[in-house]
């Protein structure tokens, strides 16, 4: 893999872990240091990250992870609300019981987890192989990206705000609409789990 891939996508999956929090600096001298490369490779890197909108580049060469206002995370979120549900009768279609048995094993990982890092990243292996399953790859990406930026806040929903339960239980929900073959259920429940963490962080103020 290129220089400038690689730093993207071990910056990018410390973002969606929380490790690099909303507002967290990245220092360029540091992490050509760390990554063992010059600047131009870690530039290309930072580039990508901004236009996904995972980081902001300002002037004097500074970068910091981007940080959500309380209406630009409401709008995400209603993003998602609006875009995965229409998923939900491809993923029905295409669900073979091998899926349904590795989507469990993924919602097992993620319920096992010990840290909040490991659980985000279980959590978005797991929502990554729901999108997967509809083989609509444009929409795919669309919701990869939304999802990317908004895992970090979902640190603070699993966190701090004790939505880890009840994320974990609908989870399981979708699983058992998959396997009943239910694609209104499904949908139904894909809005009910984004709708909750919406309602919790902004009622959290975050």
């Amino acid at each position: 893999m290129p220089a400038p891939e690689r730093i993207a996508d071990q910056l990018r999956r410390e973002i969606r872990r929380g490790e690099i929090p909303p507002g967290g600096l990245l220092v360029q001298d540091e992490l050509a240091r760390r990554f063992g490369v010059s600047r131009n490779p870690l530039r290309e890197a930072l580039a990508a990250l901004s236009g996904e909108g995972l980081v902001e580049l300002r002037a004097g060469r500074r970068a910091v992870v981007r940080e959500l206002s309380p209406a630009e995370l409401v709008e995400l979120y209603d993003l998602r609300i609006r875009l995965e549900p229409v998923l939900a009768p491809w993923i029905i279609d295409a669900a073979a019981p091998r899926d349904v048995a590795a989507l469990r094993t993924l919602a097992r990982t993620t319920a096992q987890a010990e840290g909040t890092g490991d659980w985000l990243e279980a959590n978005y292996e797991l929502h990554s192989a729901l999108y997967a399953l509809a083989n609509r790859p444009r929409t795919q990406e669309i919701c990869l990206s939304l999802l990317g930026a908004s895992q970090p806040y979902s640190a603070i929903n699993i966190g701090r705000l004790g939505g880890r339960g009840r994320a974990e239980a609908e989870h399981e929900g979708m699983i058992a609409a998959i396997e009943g073959r239910d694609a209104p259920g499904l949908a139904a429940l894909m809005v009910a789990h984004l709708s909750h963490a919406r309602t919790a962080l902004t009622a959290s103020g975050s």
